[in-house]
């Protein structure tokens, strides 16, 4: 019943923010990060040295010094305001294979991060937070807020069959929200979970069986699962009008979105998130570009001096202040995501996200002979735009050379297109200072993905030995 209460006060709350104006909307949004800051003052030992004389009922939140994933790890105990929720503890619990999905002390989900910024940790949220995050995701749906509406009860068809991909060889945060979800979803659609680190033949024998109206799982997952279908491997008729494709984790590339318009009549909608907040932003139906959850997080653009950038213009990375989740009180946490901000929606008052570029820690370390370091990201951006290419990984190949994998679209001129992708890079690396670093590319049949994620990554540097 609790849950259900959860679902209820998100779902009013969700839906009155809709209808605000952009300025209510930053009230309400001021005034619940300024309430998480007394929290984290009262609780937590860490911050009252962080926040050391910052007045947090007068100062702006650019104030606030930001928390990096380091500081936090190495005073977690000193963070989280409960006992329980101390390191050892959730290391212990997550330890227990059969914890996995469940609700520690019936309150919490702990889940880990997938470790694309750095090592993964154990990470708890409230499960009222978690409740706010699916309200979000039955609402947010629709180009304007008198449209959008909670999905009707199927009294009179069946329900809408979803598949969830989950990572399910860990305590992953995909697994958690798939084992977590309140009960009450059932009543609208079946729900079904495939582990995305199983054996491609098994993923693609489920699938077929389930005939799924809808899909959430990575982007390049979705990729894979339309070059099936369009190789003859699947045969899935997904509803033009009710079905959807929800896709995040990775980008969902300009190929990747083709691929599946063509393979299954539908778009995929991007989701944007991470392990430590949850949702961040997401693409709403005929919306071009993703919205920030504005009433749920503040979510900062800024330089690499922590300072905030123009609409339009490129971060050095990002900062996020989620609103909800008491049990991991973060004020601007950095994460090292590069994203360009828009403008607000006229018919929605929250901010924009035109452009996200990987992570900004993705780096390659080469020696030729002398020691280069060269950010990831610098090749996807001339990938951002690249329709001819379906999927992609760029992989280090020696102390001195990387290369490029990918997969043509269908009917492209690939001698052409490998050449042009050798000279995108080559200019890329010139640009960084790495002239005499060996770029290739080479076309390849498929991609892939982590054995322990799933996730075709699109960047894989060699390890840094002298790091």
């Amino acid at each position: 019943m609790s849950r259900l209460l959860n679902i209820l006060s998100a779902r009013r709350a969700v839906k009155e923010a809709h209808f605000m104006s952009r300025a209510d909307l930053l009230k309400l949004q001021e005034s619940r990060w300024r309430a998480m800051a007394r929290y984290a003052l009262e609780m937590s030992p860490f911050y009252r040295r962080h926040l050391a004389g910052i007045d947090v009922e007068r100062c702006q939140i650019t104030d606030i010094p930001p928390l990096t994933k380091e500081l936090l790890v190495a005073n977690w105990d000193q963070i989280v305001p409960d006992k329980r929720l101390h390191r050892a503890a959730l290391e212990a619990f997550l330890n227990e294979p059969q914890n996995w999905g469940t609700l520690l002390h019936g309150r919490w989900m702990v889940s880990t991060t997938s470790g694309t910024t750095g090592p993964g940790f154990a990470v708890p949220h409230d499960i009222a937070s978690v409740d706010w995050g699916h309200a979000c995701q039955n609402l947010r749906n629709s180009a304007s807020p008198h449209s959008a509406t909670q999905p009707p009860l199927p009294l009179f068809r069946r329900r809408l069959k979803v598949i969830a991909f989950v990572t399910a060889k860990a305590p992953s945060i995909s697994a958690a929200l798939y084992a977590t979800r309140p009960w009450i979803g059932s009543l609208f659609c079946k729900y079904h979970s495939i582990n995305i680190t199983a054996p491609w033949s098994e993923i693609l024998a489920e699938v077929q069986r389930i005939q799924p109206d809808a899909m959430m799982g990575y982007a390049s997952l979705f990729g894979r699962l339309a070059q099936a279908q369009l190789n003859g491997e699947l045969d899935l008729h997904p509803p033009k009008d009710g079905g959807y494709i929800w896709a995040g984790g990775d980008a969902v590339t300009p190929g990747i979105r083709d691929l599946c318009r063509r393979a299954f009549g539908i778009e995929p909608f991007s989701m944007y998130g991470c392990g430590e907040t949850l949702g961040i932003a997401r693409q709403w139906r005929g919306m071009e570009h993703l919205h920030c959850h504005d009433d749920m997080l503040v979510f900062e653009a800024v330089d690499a001096a922590d300072q905030p950038v123009p609409d339009g213009v490129l971060s050095d990375h990002a900062l996020v202040t989620p609103l909800i989740n008491k049990a991991l009180p973060l004020l601007r946490y950095r994460i090292n995501d590069r994203v360009k901000l828009g403008p607000v929606d006229a018919r929605w008052p929250f901010k924009r996200i035109e452009q996200i570029i990987g992570r900004s820690t993705m780096c390659y370390v080469f020696k030729t002979p002398e020691r280069r370091v060269f950010i990831g990201t610098n090749f996807l951006f001339f990938m951002d735009e690249q329709c001819d290419v379906a999927i992609y990984q760029f992989r280090q190949t020696g102390p001195d050379a990387v290369e490029c994998l990918f997969v043509p679209q269908p009917g492209v001129d690939v001698a052409a297109l490998l050449q042009d992708l050798e000279a995108q890079m080559r200019r890329c690396l010139d640009d960084g200072g790495c002239p005499s670093v060996k770029a290739t590319a080479r076309m390849v049949a498929q991609l892939s993905p982590d054995p322990r994620t799933g996730k075709v990554e699109q960047n894989v540097p060699l390890p840094d030995e002298t790091a």
